[in-house]
């Protein structure tokens, strides 16, 4: 296993960093911080959100809510709480958001049968609507983004990734 003590030990992080040539920002002397994986995780979704963002703030949607329609969609019933949960998010937050989809007529809550106390998320068809169009405007950037690697690559850094996520959830 890697960590950054054992980057440090092998000269990795105790060599001396090479500038990074930025399109708009000259020289940059990264000092280590391109070794980071939390680092190199944000700025490639920053790269990713910054044509995605835009494109469904078109459609009025965020990039949540979009995960938010796809997940109840193939997940009839869901809660806020579960949602929250795999999301790795506070319940007010993700209910402030459902509310928000609610008020556009994109889900609608029902109580579940099994505990009337709980509220289930269903999508209704102005969220199938969007659901559709968002789903262009990801699968759009997704493919942009992608395209700089190979298939085995994209399937490797998708296991790599998925890897982390299970770890994080302690899984």
């Amino acid at each position: 296993m890697t960590t950054m003590a054992g980057l440090s030990g092998v000269g990795v992080l105790d060599a001396a960093p090479d500038p990074v040539e930025g399109s708009d920002c000259g020289q940059i002397n990264m000092n280590g911080l391109d070794m980071l994986l939390g680092y190199n995780l944000g700025t490639a979704y920053a790269a990713l959100s910054f044509d995605l963002d835009p494109a469904l703030r078109l459609i009025e949607l965020t990039p949540k809510q979009t995960s938010i329609l796809w997940l109840v969609e193939v997940n009839p019933g869901i809660t806020q709480s579960q949602l929250a949960r795999m999301f790795r998010m506070r319940r007010a937050t993700i209910h402030q958001m459902i509310a928000s989809l609610t008020r556009k007529d994109l889900l609608r809550l029902e109580s579940i049968e099994s505990d009337r106390r709980a509220q289930g998320l269903f999508i209704t068809d102005a969220g199938l609507q969007k659901l559709a169009e968002a789903r262009a405007c990801v699968f759009s950037m997704e493919n942009a983004f992608s395209n700089v690697l190979t298939d085995a690559e994209f399937r490797m850094a998708l296991q790599i990734l998925q890897k982390l996520q299970g770890a994080m959830r302690g899984g």
